[in-house]
Parts: C-alpha cells; sequence; structure tokens
C-alpha cells in the first residue's frame, strides 16, 4: 500500500493504538511518537503502546503518548517492525489485530491485514513523515519526534543509507523551527 493508501485509511479510523519494537531504537519510537500527535492533531484517540525497554533517552517522546491502563483499541498500527518476533511481550496480545504495519525494512513478514513498506528508505521516519504530511500540517511538536527518528537510523545522516530524500525530509523538518 502507498503512504497515500495509509494516510487515507488511518483518517478513516479512531481509538488506535501505536505499536513499537523491542529494544526500541529513535526511529521506532519517533516514528510512533510523531504519527500519534499527527493522529490527535486530526482529533482521534491514539496512543502508543508503553514499551517495557524504553530507556530514558527515548523516553520523552513516547511517555506523553502512552497508553492509559484499560485503554481498549479499536486498530492497531506497528511502526518500524518487520516481523511478529520483534514485538515486546506487552504486543503479544495484538499480534493478530495488527491493522497496518508501517515499515522501511526489506525483511518485513507482512503479518498485517495492510502494509505499507518502502524498502528503500533509510528509516521509517521517511515514510511517517510521508503519511503524516497527507494528513495534517507539519508542526514542531510532530517533527521533533520525526527528526530523532530520520537521524539516529541513519547515523546523523553518515550511513550509506542517507539519501539525497532523507535530507530533504530533515530539512523539512528543520523548517518547523525545532531545536534539533
Amino acid at each position: 500500500m502507498t503512504t497515500a493508501e495509509a494516510a487515507r485509511l488511518l483518517l478513516g479510523w479512531d481509538e488506535l493504538l501505536l505499536l513499537t519494537h523491542v529494544r526500541p531504537d529513535g526511529d521506532t519510537v519517533g516514528s510512533a511518537a510523531a504519527l500519534c500527535q499527527a493522529l490527535r492533531d486530526r482529533g482521534k484517540t491514539a496512543y502508543l503502546l508503553p514499551n517495557p525497554e524504553l530507556t530514558a533517552t527515548y523516553a520523552p517522546y513516547a511517555t506523553p503518548y502512552a497508553a492509559p491502563e484499560g485503554f481498549v483499541p479499536r486498530h492497531v498500527v506497528s511502526v518500524d517492525i518487520a516481523a511478529l518476533s520483534l514485538l515486546p511481550e506487552n504486543a503479544r496480545p495484538y499480534q493478530d489485530r495488527i491493522d497496518l504495519a508501517i515499515d522501511h525494512h526489506p525483511s518485513q513478514e507482512f503479518f498485517a491485514r495492510e502494509t505499507c513498506l518502502e524498502a528503500g528508505s533509510a528509516a521509517c521516519g521517511e515514510i511517517v513523515y510521508n503519511i503524516i504530511t497527507l494528513m495534517t500540517p507539519l508542526t514542531p511538536e510532530i517533527a521533533l519526534p520525526l527528526y530523532v527518528a530520520v537521524s539516529t537510523d541513519t547515523g546523523c545522516f553518515a550511513y550509506a543509507n542517507t539519501t539525497a530524500q532523507t535530507h530533504a525530509v530533515a530539512a523539512a523538518l528543520l523548517r518547523t523551527g525545532i531545536d534539533y
């Protein structure tokens, strides 16, 4: 599915739970946090499933979006997760309920009902950026976690996966005035 199709799908849903992977890095956390904020900006109820392995480095991006105890989602979205084996233990109850997987890994196992895969993207944050810009205006609250996503998965733009598109996304994020 394309990013435009994913955006349309997300805009039609409410009461969403976003999943991040085990040993969460900046890409999974930043992408999920930015998507959560974008969905909220569109009036949706959206949360991140608290990840028990979240480190102090990424906690500031995820904690404001943590699902309250007892939240029952209508839709579940995985972000930057290529295989069900990468789900944290507390996400296992949702493994058969994942409606949409957004990912950039060529090893994607297509476990969700729908998958938005762009294996040529350096970071899942690039894909999420494209989805978000089709849904709502880019704000600093969305841009900062996306910048974390893109910059960390590219080794601060030093890894070989960095492309001109990666830099274009980073430039658009910086134009929002974020303190990078």
